[in-house]
């Protein structure tokens, strides 16, 4: 499926050896060198890291030293950690470790990448799945970044924490093109910020607002084609503000739109897929289910016949004169 050779401007990366489809596990992979520490004290990470590669077999010790290392060093010790800072990819239970894989870490970075990473804690494994079909041939790469916001923000973060300077297709847009794609991140940052500014009271208070907001996050994510992992973090908002005003029957159509998208970016096999199914069957198992009915509904009510757009309107409850015509119409017809 994909081979390590040179790219050029980027040293060594994967290289797809065949059409990848979207959806498909590229990698799974257990880290050879892991800590919990690679946020916080540096001697204890140094100390940790180094015990765990002097224990390492002679063939192992060179592929972990062949990783690339952005911090300077004087002897082994500081070497080794350098190694595991520039490389390390988040693992555990909340991502609070971190860990170096053989082949994962030798995926470069994209700001438009075409894979995304996820750690599996059903099979304890670092997991790289497609977010884009990929053609024979195409480097595969995945997204460094701590947030996705305008080309200014990202060259910045990527110079401080891995000194490079991106040149991806998204950072070499032209100017128009940048200034359009950097308003479009900068406008889902801020709705990101709003939403999670409210709270669990937000999603109750003011409710029309807080799902207006992630509407237009979905639009902007399918603009021009879908972007999963812009999706994958929009759609479970939705769900929470429509089964925390007691709206069955638009979490239900919520619940499997994020069941879809998290059998993309993370397999059959991860936690969110059965948690997702469960929540198609019955939207009220989740705990924010009752804390307001003022939307409240059946998962009967979820409308038919409407059209696509229609049916949008109706999913995230935008009030437009052709929706609620077509709406009352379907119910005096079922009655």
């Amino acid at each position: 499926m994909y081979t390590v050779g040179d790219v050029p401007g980027k040293g060594r990366g994967l290289i797809a050896t065949k059409d990848i489809p979207l959806g498909a596990r590229i990698i799974s992979e257990k880290p050879f060198i892991t800590s919990g520490l690679y946020v916080a004290n540096l001697e204890q990470l140094q100390i940790h890291v180094y015990q765990q590669v002097s224990s390492l077999s002679e063939s192992q010790q060179q592929a972990f030293l062949s990783l690339h290392n952005i911090y300077p060093y004087t002897g082994s010790a500081a070497r080794y950690r350098g190694i595991f800072r520039t490389n390390a990819l988040p693992t555990g239970p909340s991502l609070q470790s971190g860990g170096v894989f053989l082949t994962a870490c030798r995926i470069n970075h994209a700001c438009d990448n075409n894979a995304q990473n996820y750690w599996n804690d059903n099979l304890d494994q670092l997991t790289i799945h497609a977010v884009k079909d990929i053609p024979k041939g195409e480097e595969i790469t995945i997204s460094y970044l701590s947030s996705r916001r305008d080309r200014r923000w990202r060259q910045e973060e990527l110079r401080k924490n891995f000194k490079f300077t991106c040149s991806c297709a998204l950072c070499s847009l032209a100017l128009d093109q940048s200034r359009e794609s950097d308003s479009k991140l900068n406008r889902v940052h801020i709705l990101d910020c709003i939403i999670e500014q409210g709270g669990v009271q937000g999603l109750v208070s003011p409710a029309q607002r807080m799902l207006s907001y992630v509407d237009e996050q979905v639009q902007l994510w399918n603009e021009p084609t879908p972007d999963i992992i812009g999706l994958v973090r929009a759609y479970p908002d939705a769900f929470e503000i429509a089964i925390a005003n007691g709206d069955l029957a638009r979490a239900r159509v919520f619940a499997e739109r994020c069941l879809s998208l998290y059998r993309i970016t993370g397999g059959d096999d991860s936690p969110e897929v059965p948690q997702y199914s469960e929540l198609v069957q019955d939207p009220k198992r989740h705990r924010y289910y009752g804390l307001s009915m003022n939307w409240k509904t059946t998962l009967d009510e979820v409308p038919r016949r409407l059209g696509t757009e229609d049916f949008e309107d109706w999913l995230w409850k935008r009030k437009t004169e052709s929706t609620q015509g077509q709406l009352a119409g379907l119910r005096d017809r079922e009655t």
